[in-house]
């Protein structure tokens, strides 16, 4: 859905997993990052958003994560599930309601539920969009 000359940066510390990735989808390059998104160390490029997909969970120091982040884009979609019991799939669970909380500890204006949906792995996932307005960043 992305405009033909956009760039995606995959991100995983599994560097065979983004191998399996192209280069190019459509008329979009996608460059490959391997590193671990909870290393301070880890340098990423700045960007117009970031999507986060099933991520915020298995990060221990979430909001840590958000505000480096936060050094690299002004917005966020964020795909999560509607959990509050940690498992081996989800150890650091993030119910809308800590992900409204969380942004907002690190100054983000406004979170926004998008839509939400079964899982098939049972219970609810919903996708919501975080936002800085420029004039507080």
């Amino acid at each position: 859905m992305l405009a033909p000359g956009s760039t995606i940066y995959a991100v995983d510390f599994d560097g065979s997993i983004l191998e399996e990735i192209p280069d190019r989808h459509n008329e979009v390059e996608i460059r490959k990052i391997v590193g671990d998104l909870e290393s301070q160390t880890i340098r990423l490029p700045i960007v117009e958003g970031v999507l986060m997909a099933n991520t915020l969970h298995f990060i221990r120091e979430q909001q840590s994560l958000l505000r480096r982040l936060l050094t690299v884009t002004d917005l966020f979609l964020v795909v999560e599930y509607e959990r509050s019991k940690s498992s081996r799939w989800g150890p650091y669970p993030v119910r809308f309601e800590k992900l409204t909380q969380l942004f907002s500890e690190v100054g983000m204006d406004r979170v926004e539920r998008l839509a939400t949906r079964p899982s098939l792995f049972g219970g609810t996932m919903y996708s919501a969009l975080a936002q800085r307005s420029k004039t507080s960043s």
